[in-house]
């Protein structure tokens, strides 16, 4: 299911972060978006203003803090293959190789993300209790015109050009070390976006 060989750009700057491509096999990839519940029925979380950030999206929680929720029991088999090579030794080793981070007694939450039209999230850098996260994008392909970036920012105004940014398809993925300087966000998505943008994430806490 994982392709721990997978090539990865590691960024020293603003903070840790690398963009890797193909880390899911092809076939785990195709399997796993075959499984992917229908976007547009998915349960939404939205917040307009207050906390450390806005958002508009939609959110499954599968696995909290290492334990299994529900909404796996209704996902196919590839999702809990998945999930398994994500919770293996193996796929933490790789992490510390990359992040120079060792997450092996960390708890890990793992869900699934979609955003439609207008869906986004400000800038932030995530909650201290987490020591990082990795992103894996599902789409198959997905035009830049959409927007959904996921931007690297050296700060919290939204107005500012990011740093760098990562377009959400062709088997990309992102992971990064959690830090006071992790700033980053997701782009709106365009109102004209002719596909959700679905993801999923692992969030590995302390």
């Amino acid at each position: 299911m994982l392709n721990l060989r997978a090539p990865a750009r590691v960024h020293d700057e603003p903070y840790r972060w690398a963009e890797v491509q193909g880390l899911i096999t092809p076939d785990g990839l195709r399997q796993i978006r075959a499984q992917y519940p229908p976007a547009a029925v998915l349960p939404r979380s939205c917040r307009d203003s207050g906390g450390d950030k806005t958002y508009r999206m939609s959110v499954v929680p599968l696995v909290r803090r290492g334990e299994p929720l529900p909404a796996l029991a209704g996902l196919g088999a590839a999702w809990h293959r998945l999930v398994d090579a994500l919770d293996d030794g193996g796929y933490r080793t790789w992490v510390r190789s990359l992040l120079d981070l060792d997450v092996r007694d960390c708890a890990f939450d793992i869900g699934l993300f979609a955003f439609g039209p207008g869906d986004r999230i400000s800038p932030h850098t995530d909650k201290p209790g987490k020591s990082a996260t990795h992103v894996f994008y599902l789409n198959e392909r997905w035009d830049a015109a959409s927007g959904g970036q996921f931007e690297v920012r050296t700060g919290g105004a939204a107005g500012t050009p990011p740093l760098a940014t990562v377009s959400p398809g062709n088997g990309r993925s992102v992971l990064f070390v959690r830090s006071h300087r992790s700033w980053h966000s997701v782009a709106p998505v365009a109102e004209d976006a002719h596909e959700f943008r679905l993801t999923f994430q692992v969030e590995m806490w302390r």
